[in-house]
Protein backbone atom coordinates (compact mmCIF):
# COMPACT_ATOMS: atom_id res chain seq x y z
CA UNK A 1 0.00 0.00 0.00
CA UNK A 2 0.91 3.76 -0.90
CA UNK A 3 0.20 5.70 1.94
CA UNK A 4 -1.54 9.58 0.84
CA UNK A 5 0.05 12.30 1.10
CA UNK A 6 -2.30 13.73 3.64
CA UNK A 7 -2.38 10.94 5.94
CA UNK A 8 1.63 11.53 5.98
CA UNK A 9 1.41 15.36 7.39
CA UNK A 10 -1.13 14.06 9.45
CA UNK A 11 1.14 11.30 11.35
CA UNK A 12 4.04 13.86 11.26
CA UNK A 13 1.67 16.56 12.66
CA UNK A 14 0.70 14.12 15.30
CA UNK A 15 4.28 12.97 16.66
CA UNK A 16 4.73 16.75 16.75
CA UNK A 17 2.10 17.32 19.26
CA UNK A 18 2.60 13.90 20.89
CA UNK A 19 6.18 15.41 21.49
CA UNK A 20 5.28 18.48 22.98
CA UNK A 21 2.99 17.40 25.49
CA UNK A 22 4.74 16.08 28.53
CA UNK A 23 5.10 13.05 30.12
CA UNK A 24 1.50 12.21 29.92
CA UNK A 25 1.20 11.60 26.52
CA UNK A 26 1.89 8.19 24.47
CA UNK A 27 4.85 6.99 22.89
CA UNK A 28 5.18 9.07 19.36
CA UNK A 29 5.86 5.78 17.29
CA UNK A 30 2.87 4.29 18.56
CA UNK A 31 0.65 7.33 18.33
CA UNK A 32 1.83 7.51 14.35
CA UNK A 33 1.40 4.06 13.52
CA UNK A 34 -2.80 4.40 15.22
CA UNK A 35 -2.74 7.62 12.96
CA UNK A 36 -1.77 5.32 9.54
CA UNK A 37 -4.09 2.09 10.66
CA UNK A 38 -6.91 2.94 8.64
CA UNK A 39 -5.12 4.23 5.40
CA UNK A 40 -1.64 2.04 5.43
CA UNK A 41 -2.46 -1.12 7.90
CA UNK A 42 0.90 -2.44 6.14
CA UNK A 43 2.72 0.32 7.57
CA UNK A 44 1.59 0.94 10.76
CA UNK A 45 2.03 -2.94 11.67
CA UNK A 46 5.93 -2.14 10.38
CA UNK A 47 6.37 0.67 12.79
CA UNK A 48 4.50 -1.11 15.78
CA UNK A 49 6.52 -4.12 14.71
CA UNK A 50 9.74 -1.19 15.01
CA UNK A 51 8.89 -0.18 19.16
CA UNK A 52 10.69 -2.95 21.68
CA UNK A 53 10.01 -3.07 25.14
CA UNK A 54 13.63 -1.44 25.66
CA UNK A 55 12.48 1.88 23.82
CA UNK A 56 8.75 1.99 25.99
CA UNK A 57 9.03 4.03 29.68
CA UNK A 58 6.01 2.97 31.32
CA UNK A 59 3.12 0.13 31.75
CA UNK A 60 0.40 2.48 29.50
CA UNK A 61 2.90 2.48 26.56
CA UNK A 62 3.15 -1.05 26.39
CA UNK A 63 -0.48 -1.72 26.69
CA UNK A 64 -1.10 0.85 23.58
CA UNK A 65 1.23 -1.02 21.91
CA UNK A 66 -0.39 -4.21 22.48
CA UNK A 67 -3.66 -3.11 21.29
CA UNK A 68 -2.42 -1.70 18.09
CA UNK A 69 -0.33 -4.75 17.34
CA UNK A 70 -3.38 -6.83 17.34
CA UNK A 71 -5.55 -4.19 15.42
CA UNK A 72 -2.85 -3.83 12.96
CA UNK A 73 -2.01 -7.64 12.18
CA UNK A 74 -6.28 -8.14 12.36
CA UNK A 75 -6.52 -5.06 9.68
CA UNK A 76 -3.59 -6.48 7.43
CA UNK A 77 -4.42 -9.92 7.17
CA UNK A 78 -8.31 -10.28 7.94
CA UNK A 79 -7.69 -12.45 10.13
CA UNK A 80 -5.73 -12.60 13.99
CA UNK A 81 -2.32 -14.64 13.57
CA UNK A 82 -1.69 -14.55 17.58
CA UNK A 83 -1.85 -18.10 18.70
CA UNK A 84 -3.31 -17.13 22.29
CA UNK A 85 -4.97 -13.63 23.50
CA UNK A 86 -2.55 -12.72 26.04
CA UNK A 87 -1.03 -9.40 24.19
CA UNK A 88 -4.68 -8.14 23.59
CA UNK A 89 -5.97 -9.19 27.52
CA UNK A 90 -2.87 -7.59 28.86
CA UNK A 91 -4.17 -4.14 26.76
CA UNK A 92 -7.92 -5.01 28.60
CA UNK A 93 -6.30 -5.37 31.82
CA UNK A 94 -4.48 -2.11 32.08
CA UNK A 95 -7.62 -0.04 29.62
CA UNK A 96 -10.24 -1.27 32.45
CA UNK A 97 -8.07 -0.58 35.60
CA UNK A 98 -7.16 3.08 34.29
CA UNK A 99 -9.99 6.21 33.58
CA UNK A 100 -9.72 8.41 30.67
CA UNK A 101 -9.20 5.77 28.59
CA UNK A 102 -12.92 4.53 27.45
CA UNK A 103 -11.91 4.86 23.46
CA UNK A 104 -8.99 2.30 23.72
CA UNK A 105 -10.63 -0.23 26.23
CA UNK A 106 -13.45 -0.15 23.85
CA UNK A 107 -11.21 -0.74 21.01
CA UNK A 108 -9.26 -3.82 23.43
CA UNK A 109 -12.36 -5.29 24.00
CA UNK A 110 -12.91 -5.43 20.39
CA UNK A 111 -10.26 -7.13 19.34
CA UNK A 112 -10.24 -9.47 22.54
CA UNK A 113 -13.51 -10.35 20.73
CA UNK A 114 -11.73 -11.04 17.59
CA UNK A 115 -9.27 -13.00 18.90
CA UNK A 116 -11.96 -15.10 20.94
CA UNK A 117 -13.65 -15.84 17.51
CA UNK A 118 -10.29 -16.31 15.23
CA UNK A 119 -9.30 -18.99 18.53
CA UNK A 120 -12.89 -20.77 18.32
CA UNK A 121 -14.31 -19.43 21.11
CA UNK A 122 -17.26 -17.89 19.82
CA UNK A 123 -19.50 -17.55 23.16
CA UNK A 124 -16.50 -15.10 24.19
CA UNK A 125 -16.02 -13.61 21.30
CA UNK A 126 -19.95 -12.23 21.39
CA UNK A 127 -19.62 -11.49 24.84
CA UNK A 128 -16.75 -9.39 24.53
CA UNK A 129 -18.05 -7.59 21.03
CA UNK A 130 -21.14 -6.79 23.39
CA UNK A 131 -19.17 -5.63 26.08
CA UNK A 132 -17.63 -3.25 23.32
CA UNK A 133 -20.91 -2.24 22.40
CA UNK A 134 -21.65 -1.19 26.09
CA UNK A 135 -18.19 0.73 26.65
CA UNK A 136 -18.67 2.86 23.73
CA UNK A 137 -18.87 6.44 24.21
CA UNK A 138 -22.35 7.74 22.66
CA UNK A 139 -19.75 9.86 20.13
CA UNK A 140 -17.74 6.77 19.55
CA UNK A 141 -19.56 6.27 16.08
CA UNK A 142 -16.76 4.25 14.58
CA UNK A 143 -16.08 1.57 17.46
CA UNK A 144 -20.14 1.42 17.83
CA UNK A 145 -20.88 0.51 14.58
CA UNK A 146 -17.66 -2.01 14.28
CA UNK A 147 -19.01 -3.69 17.31
CA UNK A 148 -22.58 -3.63 16.17
CA UNK A 149 -20.81 -5.19 12.62
CA UNK A 150 -19.24 -8.04 14.52
CA UNK A 151 -21.83 -9.11 16.64
CA UNK A 152 -24.45 -9.12 13.50
CA UNK A 153 -21.54 -11.06 11.60
CA UNK A 154 -22.07 -13.93 14.30
CA UNK A 155 -25.40 -13.80 14.82
CA UNK A 156 -25.94 -14.33 11.21
CA UNK A 157 -22.91 -16.97 10.53
CA UNK A 158 -22.74 -19.06 13.96
CA UNK A 159 -26.20 -18.91 15.36
CA UNK A 160 -28.65 -18.13 12.72
CA UNK A 161 -30.65 -15.21 13.70
CA UNK A 162 -30.71 -13.31 10.88
CA UNK A 163 -33.30 -10.66 12.44
CA UNK A 164 -31.10 -10.48 15.19
CA UNK A 165 -28.24 -9.57 12.39
CA UNK A 166 -30.47 -7.55 10.37
CA UNK A 167 -31.33 -4.92 13.44
CA UNK A 168 -27.34 -4.81 14.15
CA UNK A 169 -26.35 -3.69 10.87
CA UNK A 170 -29.23 -1.29 10.39
CA UNK A 171 -27.63 0.44 13.93
CA UNK A 172 -23.85 0.26 12.14
CA UNK A 173 -25.18 2.03 9.15
CA UNK A 174 -26.51 4.93 11.43
CA UNK A 175 -23.00 5.21 13.19
CA UNK A 176 -20.93 4.98 9.94
CA UNK A 177 -23.24 7.81 8.16
CA UNK A 178 -22.22 9.91 11.27
CA UNK A 179 -18.54 9.87 10.28
CA UNK A 180 -19.41 8.84 6.43
CA UNK A 181 -17.46 5.83 6.28
CA UNK A 182 -18.12 4.51 3.02
CA UNK A 183 -15.96 1.46 3.00
CA UNK A 184 -18.18 0.13 6.37
CA UNK A 185 -21.34 1.28 4.67
CA UNK A 186 -21.14 -0.38 1.67
CA UNK A 187 -20.49 -3.43 3.81
CA UNK A 188 -23.37 -3.15 5.67
CA UNK A 189 -25.41 -2.82 2.63
CA UNK A 190 -23.79 -5.73 1.08
CA UNK A 191 -24.68 -7.88 4.04
CA UNK A 192 -28.00 -6.46 4.63
CA UNK A 193 -28.96 -7.63 1.22
CA UNK A 194 -26.73 -11.02 1.67
CA UNK A 195 -28.88 -11.65 4.70
CA UNK A 196 -32.28 -10.59 3.72
CA UNK A 197 -32.37 -12.91 0.74
CA UNK A 198 -35.51 -14.50 -0.37
CA UNK A 199 -37.38 -13.56 2.81
CA UNK A 200 -37.40 -9.66 2.30
CA UNK A 201 -37.13 -9.40 -1.39
CA UNK A 202 -37.94 -6.33 -1.79
CA UNK A 203 -35.39 -4.80 1.49
CA UNK A 204 -33.01 -6.76 -0.37
CA UNK A 205 -33.20 -5.40 -3.57
CA UNK A 206 -32.86 -1.95 -1.75
CA UNK A 207 -29.93 -3.27 0.16
CA UNK A 208 -27.70 -4.52 -2.62
CA UNK A 209 -28.55 -1.26 -4.89
CA UNK A 210 -27.76 0.51 -2.37
CA UNK A 211 -24.37 -1.24 -1.84
CA UNK A 212 -23.83 -1.15 -5.73
CA UNK A 213 -24.21 2.85 -5.62
CA UNK A 214 -21.80 3.73 -2.87
CA UNK A 215 -19.26 1.30 -4.59
CA UNK A 216 -19.76 2.53 -7.91
CA UNK A 217 -18.25 5.91 -6.30
CA UNK A 218 -15.96 4.76 -3.68
CA UNK A 219 -14.33 1.50 -4.35
CA UNK A 220 -15.64 0.30 -8.33
CA UNK A 221 -14.29 -2.86 -8.20
CA UNK A 222 -16.76 -4.03 -4.92
CA UNK A 223 -19.89 -3.44 -6.78
CA UNK A 224 -19.82 -6.71 -8.80
CA UNK A 225 -19.33 -8.49 -5.87
CA UNK A 226 -23.32 -7.47 -5.13
CA UNK A 227 -24.15 -7.36 -8.76
CA UNK A 228 -23.86 -10.63 -8.37
CA UNK A 229 -26.08 -11.02 -5.55
CA UNK A 230 -28.73 -9.15 -7.09
CA UNK A 231 -28.60 -11.20 -10.20
CA UNK A 232 -29.21 -14.01 -8.25
CA UNK A 233 -32.27 -12.48 -6.03
CA UNK A 234 -33.68 -11.50 -9.21
CA UNK A 235 -33.29 -14.86 -11.22
CA UNK A 236 -34.67 -17.16 -8.58
CA UNK A 237 -37.93 -14.59 -6.90
CA UNK A 238 -38.77 -11.87 -9.75
CA UNK A 239 -37.49 -14.46 -12.99
CA UNK A 240 -36.61 -11.47 -14.62
CA UNK A 241 -34.11 -13.53 -16.62
CA UNK A 242 -33.14 -10.69 -19.40
CA UNK A 243 -32.27 -8.39 -16.43
CA UNK A 244 -30.58 -11.20 -14.14
CA UNK A 245 -28.60 -12.12 -17.35
CA UNK A 246 -27.38 -8.51 -17.86
CA UNK A 247 -26.25 -7.94 -14.55
CA UNK A 248 -24.13 -11.50 -14.41
CA UNK A 249 -22.91 -10.18 -17.69
CA UNK A 250 -21.45 -7.02 -16.71
CA UNK A 251 -19.61 -8.78 -13.31
CA UNK A 252 -18.00 -11.78 -16.05
CA UNK A 253 -16.96 -9.03 -17.90
CA UNK A 254 -15.72 -6.78 -15.61
CA UNK A 255 -15.80 -8.39 -12.08
CA UNK A 256 -12.44 -10.20 -10.24
CA UNK A 257 -12.33 -13.49 -9.71
CA UNK A 258 -12.98 -12.77 -5.77
CA UNK A 259 -16.56 -11.68 -7.00
CA UNK A 260 -17.10 -14.23 -8.78
CA UNK A 261 -18.82 -17.25 -6.82
CA UNK A 262 -19.37 -20.46 -7.86
CA UNK A 263 -23.66 -19.93 -7.67
CA UNK A 264 -22.78 -16.81 -10.23
CA UNK A 265 -21.97 -19.10 -13.08
CA UNK A 266 -25.21 -20.84 -12.43
CA UNK A 267 -27.41 -17.77 -12.40
CA UNK A 268 -25.79 -16.80 -15.60
CA UNK A 269 -26.11 -20.10 -17.34
CA UNK A 270 -29.50 -20.99 -16.72
CA UNK A 271 -30.62 -17.27 -17.29
CA UNK A 272 -29.11 -18.09 -21.35
CA UNK A 273 -31.11 -21.34 -21.20
CA UNK A 274 -34.47 -19.54 -19.94
CA UNK A 275 -34.46 -17.26 -22.53
CA UNK A 276 -33.78 -20.34 -25.30
CA UNK A 277 -30.13 -19.15 -25.66
CA UNK A 278 -28.58 -22.62 -25.78
CA UNK A 279 -25.41 -22.18 -27.18
CA UNK A 280 -24.63 -18.91 -24.70
CA UNK A 281 -25.68 -21.43 -21.81
CA UNK A 282 -23.03 -23.87 -22.87
CA UNK A 283 -20.28 -21.74 -23.40
CA UNK A 284 -21.30 -20.19 -19.75
CA UNK A 285 -20.87 -23.59 -18.99
CA UNK A 286 -17.53 -24.05 -20.27
CA UNK A 287 -16.18 -21.50 -18.36
CA UNK A 288 -17.58 -22.44 -14.56
CA UNK A 289 -14.52 -23.84 -12.83
CA UNK A 290 -14.88 -27.64 -10.91
CA UNK A 291 -17.17 -28.02 -8.51
CA UNK A 292 -16.13 -27.29 -4.35
CA UNK A 293 -18.75 -28.45 -2.48
CA UNK A 294 -21.73 -30.86 -2.95
CA UNK A 295 -24.18 -27.86 -3.08
CA UNK A 296 -22.22 -26.44 -6.14
CA UNK A 297 -22.03 -30.04 -7.61
CA UNK A 298 -25.91 -30.10 -7.60
CA UNK A 299 -25.79 -26.98 -9.54
CA UNK A 300 -23.86 -28.65 -11.67
CA UNK A 301 -25.69 -31.50 -12.74
CA UNK A 302 -28.83 -29.93 -12.27
CA UNK A 303 -26.97 -27.33 -15.25
CA UNK A 304 -25.99 -30.02 -17.23
CA UNK A 305 -29.44 -31.69 -17.44
CA UNK A 306 -31.45 -28.62 -18.01
CA UNK A 307 -28.73 -27.88 -21.18
CA UNK A 308 -29.18 -31.70 -21.87
CA UNK A 309 -33.08 -31.62 -21.92
CA UNK A 310 -33.71 -28.44 -24.39
CA UNK A 311 -31.51 -30.44 -26.38
CA UNK A 312 -33.32 -33.59 -26.34
CA UNK A 313 -31.37 -35.79 -24.84
CA UNK A 314 -33.16 -37.87 -22.61
CA UNK A 315 -30.25 -40.08 -21.41
CA UNK A 316 -28.27 -37.42 -20.34
CA UNK A 317 -30.52 -35.58 -19.05
CA UNK A 318 -31.83 -38.72 -16.66
CA UNK A 319 -28.65 -39.20 -15.48
CA UNK A 320 -27.44 -35.95 -14.42
CA UNK A 321 -31.01 -35.53 -13.19
CA UNK A 322 -30.96 -38.70 -10.75
CA UNK A 323 -27.23 -36.90 -10.01
CA UNK A 324 -28.30 -33.71 -9.12
CA UNK A 325 -31.98 -35.43 -6.73
CA UNK A 326 -29.41 -37.58 -5.19
CA UNK A 327 -27.06 -34.67 -3.82
CA UNK A 328 -30.11 -32.83 -3.30
CA UNK A 329 -31.81 -35.40 -0.25
CA UNK A 330 -27.79 -35.48 0.48
CA UNK A 331 -27.48 -31.54 1.06
CA UNK A 332 -31.35 -31.47 2.91
CA UNK A 333 -30.05 -34.48 5.08
CA UNK A 334 -27.20 -32.00 6.10
CA UNK A 335 -28.95 -28.91 6.60
CA UNK A 336 -31.35 -30.72 8.85
CA UNK A 337 -28.33 -31.87 10.91
CA UNK A 338 -26.80 -28.31 10.74
CA UNK A 339 -30.58 -26.50 11.88
CA UNK A 340 -29.91 -28.97 14.84
CA UNK A 341 -26.41 -27.85 15.38
CA UNK A 342 -27.22 -24.45 15.68
CA UNK A 343 -30.40 -24.88 17.17
CA UNK A 344 -28.48 -26.01 19.92
CA UNK A 345 -26.04 -23.07 19.97
CA UNK A 346 -28.80 -20.40 20.21
CA UNK A 347 -30.03 -22.38 23.08
CA UNK A 348 -26.78 -22.26 24.74
CA UNK A 349 -26.80 -19.00 24.48
CA UNK A 350 -29.87 -18.18 25.77
CA UNK A 351 -28.90 -20.51 28.43
CA UNK A 352 -25.96 -17.97 28.54
CA UNK A 353 -27.53 -14.92 28.69
CA UNK A 354 -30.36 -16.29 31.31
CA UNK A 355 -26.95 -16.82 33.65
CA UNK A 356 -25.49 -13.32 33.46
CA UNK A 357 -29.13 -12.12 33.57
CA UNK A 358 -29.57 -14.02 36.89
CA UNK A 359 -25.99 -13.25 37.87
CA UNK A 360 -27.20 -9.50 37.12
CA UNK A 361 -30.21 -9.92 39.33
CA UNK A 362 -28.07 -11.85 42.21
CA UNK A 363 -25.75 -8.64 42.58
CA UNK A 364 -28.74 -6.32 42.64
CA UNK A 365 -30.63 -8.41 45.24
CA UNK A 366 -27.24 -8.82 47.36
CA UNK A 367 -26.61 -5.63 46.88
CA UNK A 368 -29.94 -4.26 48.09
CA UNK A 369 -29.78 -6.38 50.99
CA UNK A 370 -26.59 -5.63 51.93
CA UNK A 371 -27.58 -1.83 51.98
CA UNK A 372 -30.60 -2.55 53.64
CA UNK A 373 -28.48 -4.10 56.52
CA UNK A 374 -26.02 -1.15 56.95
CA UNK A 375 -29.31 1.19 57.51
CA UNK A 376 -30.96 -1.50 60.31
CA UNK A 377 -27.34 -1.48 61.23
CA UNK A 378 -27.25 1.74 61.74
CA UNK A 379 -29.99 2.21 63.29
CA UNK A 380 -29.41 -0.75 65.70
CA UNK A 381 -26.37 1.20 66.92
CA UNK A 382 -28.29 4.48 67.73
CA UNK A 383 -31.21 2.11 69.36
CA UNK A 384 -28.56 1.05 71.55
CA UNK A 385 -26.65 4.08 71.71
CA UNK A 386 -29.62 6.17 73.47
CA UNK A 387 -30.53 3.17 75.26
CA UNK A 388 -26.90 3.16 76.86
CA UNK A 389 -27.20 6.87 77.93
CA UNK A 390 -30.26 6.13 79.50
CA UNK A 391 -29.01 3.70 80.94
CA UNK A 392 -26.23 6.09 82.54
CA UNK A 393 -28.41 8.47 83.23
CA UNK A 394 -30.01 5.59 85.74
CA UNK A 395 -26.85 4.86 87.02
CA UNK A 396 -25.85 8.33 87.76
CA UNK A 397 -29.53 9.08 88.89
CA UNK A 398 -29.43 6.21 91.92
CA UNK A 399 -25.56 7.05 92.85
CA UNK A 400 -27.35 10.74 93.52
CA UNK A 401 -30.08 9.29 95.32
CA UNK A 402 -27.59 7.11 97.67
CA UNK A 403 -25.82 10.12 98.39
CA UNK A 404 -28.70 11.88 99.42
CA UNK A 405 -29.94 9.14 101.34
CA UNK A 406 -26.40 9.03 103.00
CA UNK A 407 -25.86 12.10 103.92
CA UNK A 408 -29.66 12.45 105.13
CA UNK A 409 -28.25 9.32 107.67
CA UNK A 410 -25.43 10.92 108.67
CA UNK A 411 -26.82 14.08 109.66
CA UNK A 412 -29.59 12.16 111.33
CA UNK A 413 -26.74 10.16 113.30
CA UNK A 414 -24.89 13.00 114.11
CA UNK A 415 -28.47 14.71 115.78
CA UNK A 416 -29.29 11.43 117.84
CA UNK A 417 -25.51 11.36 118.77
CA UNK A 418 -26.14 15.20 120.31
CA UNK A 419 -28.74 14.54 121.67
CA UNK A 420 -27.44 11.60 124.02
CA UNK A 421 -30.46 9.08 122.41
CA UNK A 422 -28.27 5.79 121.89
CA UNK A 423 -31.32 3.74 120.59
CA UNK A 424 -31.97 6.04 117.69
CA UNK A 425 -28.75 6.33 117.24
CA UNK A 426 -27.89 3.00 116.75
CA UNK A 427 -30.44 2.14 114.48
CA UNK A 428 -29.67 4.97 111.96
CA UNK A 429 -26.20 4.16 112.47
CA UNK A 430 -27.09 0.43 111.21
CA UNK A 431 -29.03 1.90 108.61
CA UNK A 432 -26.53 4.39 107.24
CA UNK A 433 -24.26 1.43 107.28
CA UNK A 434 -26.21 -1.12 105.07
CA UNK A 435 -27.06 2.14 102.35
CA UNK A 436 -23.24 2.66 102.56
CA UNK A 437 -22.41 -1.14 101.72
CA UNK A 438 -25.15 -0.94 98.43
CA UNK A 439 -23.47 2.43 97.41
CA UNK A 440 -19.86 1.40 97.95
CA UNK A 441 -21.00 -2.14 96.08
CA UNK A 442 -22.25 0.14 93.24
CA UNK A 443 -19.29 2.89 93.20
CA UNK A 444 -16.65 -0.12 93.13
CA UNK A 445 -17.75 -1.18 90.02
CA UNK A 446 -18.73 1.78 88.07
CA UNK A 447 -15.01 2.97 88.87
CA UNK A 448 -13.56 -0.28 87.79
CA UNK A 449 -15.86 0.30 84.27
CA UNK A 450 -14.88 4.43 84.14
CA UNK A 451 -12.24 3.63 81.58
CA UNK A 452 -14.02 1.92 79.19
CA UNK A 453 -17.15 4.32 78.97
CA UNK A 454 -14.62 7.10 77.04
CA UNK A 455 -15.34 6.12 73.50
CA UNK A 456 -15.17 9.03 70.85
CA UNK A 457 -16.63 6.68 67.97
CA UNK A 458 -19.89 5.33 68.08
CA UNK A 459 -19.91 1.37 66.74
CA UNK A 460 -21.70 -1.61 67.34
CA UNK A 461 -19.47 -3.57 69.56
CA UNK A 462 -18.60 -0.65 71.62
CA UNK A 463 -22.35 -0.16 72.06
CA UNK A 464 -23.48 -3.70 73.00
CA UNK A 465 -19.59 -3.48 75.67
CA UNK A 466 -21.12 -0.52 77.10
CA UNK A 467 -24.65 -2.06 77.53
CA UNK A 468 -23.16 -5.11 78.80
CA UNK A 469 -20.69 -3.49 81.44
CA UNK A 470 -23.94 -1.43 82.52
CA UNK A 471 -26.22 -4.77 83.11
CA UNK A 472 -23.20 -6.29 85.10
CA UNK A 473 -22.47 -2.93 86.95
CA UNK A 474 -26.08 -2.58 88.07
CA UNK A 475 -26.35 -6.53 88.67
CA UNK A 476 -25.72 -6.17 92.35
CA UNK A 477 -25.69 -9.16 94.63
CA UNK A 478 -26.17 -7.50 98.28
CA UNK A 479 -24.83 -9.90 101.34
CA UNK A 480 -27.09 -11.37 104.25
CA UNK A 481 -25.17 -8.35 106.44
CA UNK A 482 -26.99 -5.87 103.96
CA UNK A 483 -30.36 -7.69 105.08
CA UNK A 484 -29.97 -7.86 108.52
CA UNK A 485 -28.91 -4.13 108.93
CA UNK A 486 -31.43 -2.95 106.73
CA UNK A 487 -34.15 -5.61 108.47
CA UNK A 488 -32.99 -4.07 112.03
CA UNK A 489 -32.99 -0.97 111.33
CA UNK A 490 -36.69 -0.77 109.98
CA UNK A 491 -37.95 -3.30 112.63
CA UNK A 492 -36.82 -0.89 115.49
CA UNK A 493 -38.10 2.01 114.21
CA UNK A 494 -41.03 0.97 112.88
CA UNK A 495 -41.65 -0.78 116.45
CA UNK A 496 -41.17 -4.44 115.44
CA UNK A 497 -42.98 -4.22 112.11
CA UNK A 498 -41.10 -7.07 110.44
CA UNK A 499 -41.88 -9.52 113.20
CA UNK A 500 -45.01 -8.68 113.07
CA UNK A 501 -45.89 -9.14 109.47
CA UNK A 502 -43.68 -12.26 109.37
CA UNK A 503 -45.41 -14.39 112.21
CA UNK A 504 -49.27 -13.00 111.03
CA UNK A 505 -48.98 -13.35 107.59
CA UNK A 506 -46.73 -16.80 107.15
CA UNK A 507 -47.62 -16.47 103.06
CA UNK A 508 -45.13 -13.94 102.48
CA UNK A 509 -41.72 -15.02 101.23
CA UNK A 510 -38.03 -14.25 102.65
CA UNK A 511 -38.07 -12.20 99.37
CA UNK A 512 -41.01 -10.29 100.27
CA UNK A 513 -39.46 -9.66 103.31
CA UNK A 514 -36.70 -7.99 101.92
CA UNK A 515 -39.00 -5.58 99.79
CA UNK A 516 -41.45 -5.10 102.16
CA UNK A 517 -38.13 -3.95 104.41
CA UNK A 518 -36.90 -1.36 101.27
CA UNK A 519 -40.44 -0.07 100.96
CA UNK A 520 -40.61 1.00 104.53
CA UNK A 521 -37.54 3.23 104.37
CA UNK A 522 -38.87 5.05 101.52
CA UNK A 523 -36.33 4.71 99.29
CA UNK A 524 -37.04 5.45 95.27
CA UNK A 525 -38.15 2.52 92.75
CA UNK A 526 -35.03 2.54 91.24
CA UNK A 527 -33.23 1.38 94.56
CA UNK A 528 -35.50 -1.07 95.40
CA UNK A 529 -35.02 -2.58 91.16
CA UNK A 530 -31.04 -2.32 91.85
CA UNK A 531 -31.41 -3.70 95.33
CA UNK A 532 -33.86 -6.83 94.38
CA UNK A 533 -31.92 -7.13 90.54
CA UNK A 534 -35.82 -5.97 89.11
CA UNK A 535 -36.01 -5.97 85.25
CA UNK A 536 -37.97 -2.77 85.45
CA UNK A 537 -39.58 -0.37 87.75
CA UNK A 538 -43.04 -1.53 86.90
CA UNK A 539 -41.95 -4.33 89.02
CA UNK A 540 -41.68 -3.22 92.23
CA UNK A 541 -45.26 -1.64 91.82
CA UNK A 542 -46.53 -5.28 90.80
CA UNK A 543 -44.29 -6.54 94.15
CA UNK A 544 -45.70 -4.11 95.62
CA UNK A 545 -49.53 -5.12 94.94
CA UNK A 546 -48.43 -9.00 95.75
CA UNK A 547 -47.64 -7.83 99.72
CA UNK A 548 -50.84 -6.26 99.81
CA UNK A 549 -52.88 -8.90 98.44
CA UNK A 550 -51.16 -11.35 100.92
CA UNK A 551 -51.62 -9.91 103.50
CA UNK A 552 -55.57 -9.77 102.36
CA UNK A 553 -56.14 -6.02 103.64
CA UNK A 554 -58.18 -3.46 101.87
CA UNK A 555 -55.36 -0.94 101.96
CA UNK A 556 -52.56 0.77 100.76
CA UNK A 557 -49.06 0.20 101.84
CA UNK A 558 -48.81 3.36 103.73
CA UNK A 559 -52.20 3.14 105.03
CA UNK A 560 -51.02 -0.33 106.24
CA UNK A 561 -47.84 1.47 107.76
CA UNK A 562 -49.66 4.06 109.62
CA UNK A 563 -52.45 1.51 111.00
CA UNK A 564 -49.77 -0.27 112.84
CA UNK A 565 -47.70 2.34 114.22
CA UNK A 566 -51.49 3.82 115.40
CA UNK A 567 -51.62 0.09 117.03
CA UNK A 568 -55.07 -0.60 115.35
CA UNK A 569 -53.92 -3.76 113.35
CA UNK A 570 -53.27 -5.73 117.39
Amino acid sequence: MKQPLYSTLMAVLVIMVSGCGGAHRYDGQLVQADSLMWTDADSALLLVNSVGDSSLGSERDRAYRDLLMTQARYKCYQEITAHDDSAITRAMDYFSAHSGEREKLTRAYLYKGAVMEELGHIDSAMFYYKTAEANAGPKDYYNLGYSKMRIADLYNKQYSQNDAAIVRLKDAIKNFEHINDTTFLISCYGTLGAISGIKYPDSTVLYLNKAIELAQHFDPPRQYTYKSKLAGLIYYHDQDYPRANRLAMDVFKNGSEDCLEYQFYYYATMTYLKMGLIDSAKYMLANTPPPIDAVDSMNWYNAVAEIAKAEDNHISYGENAVKSSDLTSDILAESKEKQLVEAEQVFNMQQIVKKEQAIKSRSHTLSVTLAVLAILLVLLIGFLHRRLKLKEKERQFMEQELKATITSLRERLKQQMDSNNSNISALVKCRLEAFQELFDSIRFKAKREENSKKRSIVTLRGVLSGIGEHYQLMNVHMGDSFWEKLRTSVDGEFNGIISFVEQRYPTLTPRDIRIFCLLCTNVSPQIIKICMNLTNVKTVSNYRGNIMGKIGLDMTFDEFILKYLNGDLN
